[in-house]
């Protein structure tokens, strides 16, 4: 997904996101030429937005073991973990949701996100400083 810099990729849900029943065709654009930070706006409702990043942007050592149950629902084995970020002022304060991760595949335009039972992953872990 970081080489997405230049164009919007269309992502259509395998299954809704929670919450958005309603929504599962969405468009992924670059924020930043350096790929660490994307918008995922709703095709059907542009006020509906997450901002997302590539776990691997901040979390070297972020590896749940999914890709390969997620291969065939997305229908590509290159799948590309991106996590949900919540903003309130800044990076500085920003949080990412390291317990639900939105798996994606740029071939297939395909997405899911994946709940881990895992309770020593957090909903909202602040960003480290680079």
């Amino acid at each position: 997904m970081t080489t997405m810099t230049d164009t919007a990729l269309q992502i259509t849900f395998v299954e809704p996101l929670p919450g958005f029943a309603d929504e599962d065709e969405y468009t992924l654009t670059a924020i930043d030429s350096r790929g660490v930070l994307f918008s995922l706006r709703s095709m059907r409702d542009p006020n509906l937005r997450f901002v997302l990043t590539p776990a691997a942007a901040f979390f070297d050592d972020y590896r749940p073991d999914i890709t390969s149950v997620l291969a065939g629902v997305l229908g590509s084995e290159d799948v590309e973990l991106m996590l949900v970020l919540t903003i309130t002022s800044g990076l500085a304060d920003a949080t990412a949701n390291l317990r639900a991760p939105i798996a994606m595949s740029a071939q297939t335009g395909r997405a899911v996100q994946v709940v881990l039972d895992d309770e020593s992953l957090p909903m909202r872990q602040l960003l480290p400083r680079h």
